[in-house]
């Protein structure tokens, strides 16, 4: 499951890459470590707002929801969802489409019985954007999912504990993603994620085994044992 995300990229980065302005600028703040598990806001823009970058929780919850946020994920964990489990789905759908605005993902490869994390971003260091659908509570805030396609050959090469990967959208027409041509994402993600340029590389064990967060826990780890190569 993928509920780890990093966004290292500034205000003045985000709106420059994708084009437009916060809504609420000041709310925004850098996290190297958003941990989905702990009720985390990201930026995201949604189908029905092409003109500001939004906030929502991470962790989609039913149209028009009531109760609390952590009540619902301990009976359903949405902080992500394939895209062939929304056929199966009578509570979320592609209606409501938004793009998740990270500088970074997080994937898990086993080797030799024990678990080395990888840090997967562009190698332009710019945020980009995730294919997403959110919902809206009763109250009015947006919840939302991140969408998983089939791993492709390049990612599998780091991500061997399931066969999923998120969609990462083209950055110059990630409003494809958003309109009603949408379908054309989901057709070859992984050409997608392979075109944007995307660098990969281990970094410190204890980040997943122990929770530690440290100033310097994205910078590549070298590890002798690990007999796979990472990309540059």
């Amino acid at each position: 499951m993928f509920y780890k995300l990093s966004n290292t990229a500034n205000v003045d980065d985000m709106e420059s890459v994708f084009g437009l302005t916060f809504k609420y600028p000041d709310i925004y703040s850098r996290n190297p470590l958003i941990n989905g598990l702990d009720e985390e806001i990201l930026p995201i823009i949604t189908d029905t707002n092409l003109e500001q970058i939004q906030y929502g929780i991470w962790g989609i919850l039913p149209e028009g929801y009531k109760e609390d946020w952590k009540v619902f994920q301990k009976t359903q964990n949405t902080l992500n969802t394939s895209v062939s489990d929304l056929k199966h789905s009578n509570k979320f759908s592609l209606d409501r489409r938004c793009a998740i605005l990270v500088s970074g993902f997080f994937l898990t490869y086993i080797y030799k019985g024990e678990i080395y994390p990888f840090y997967a971003y562009p190698k332009s260091r710019k945020p980009f954007a995730i294919a997403g659908i959110y919902n809206i509570t009763h109250d009015g805030f947006i919840t939302f999912t991140m969408l998983l396609t089939n791993i492709s050959p390049e990612v599998a090469k780091y991500h061997n504990v399931s066969k999923r990967m998120p969609i990462v959208l083209p950055t110059e027409s990630y409003d494809t993603w958003l309109g009603n041509d949408y379908y054309l994402c989901l057709n070859k993600p992984g050409e997608i994620y392979d075109q944007q340029g995307f660098k990969t590389h281990p970094i410190a064990r204890e980040f997943y085994k122990n929770e530690i967060l440290f100033e310097s826990f994205l910078d590549p780890a070298d590890y002798e044992s690990l007999a796979i190569p990472f990309s540059t």
